[in-house]
């Protein structure tokens, strides 16, 4: 099974692996790498969910982040999924917990991601809740 590791530089974001993703919708889904935009659901605080599947089953190594799109530095989030040799299986990994925006007027409601493999390509679906 792979796991998910937090990066270093991380700050002011929660960055964990989860079993499933609690939004409604069918999200996007397309195969590495792949970045956008991330948005909240109006009144929701944002929480960024990948899924990523190792469809090829070889070692792999993503790296997933969110970045602040409003260019004041306010957060960034980076996780690392590794998969060993064999291993095709999917895991999650979520953001959450980003800081108010950089106004101080509310929170924050987007953020950049992108996804990015080592090695083969995996398949990638972004759900926001």
């Amino acid at each position: 099974m792979a796991t998910v590791n937090p990066g270093p530089g991380t700050f002011n974001v929660r960055v964990q692996q989860v079993s499933d993703t609690k939004s409604s919708g069918s999200g996007t889904s397309t195969n590495s790498p792949q970045s956008g935009t991330a948005l909240s659901s109006p009144g929701e605080p944002l929480t960024v969910d990948i899924r990523v599947k190792n469809s090829h089953g070889g070692a792999n190594t993503v790296t997933a982040q969110v970045t602040d799109p409003s260019g004041s530095g306010g957060f960034f989030g980076e996780g690392t999924l590794t998969w060993n040799d064999g291993d095709d299986s999917e895991v999650w990994i979520e953001f959450t917990d980003f800081p108010l925006r950089p106004d101080q007027a509310g929170a924050t409601d987007e953020c950049g991601y992108s996804v990015s493999a080592s090695g083969d390509a995996v398949a990638v679906t972004e759900f926001t809740v």
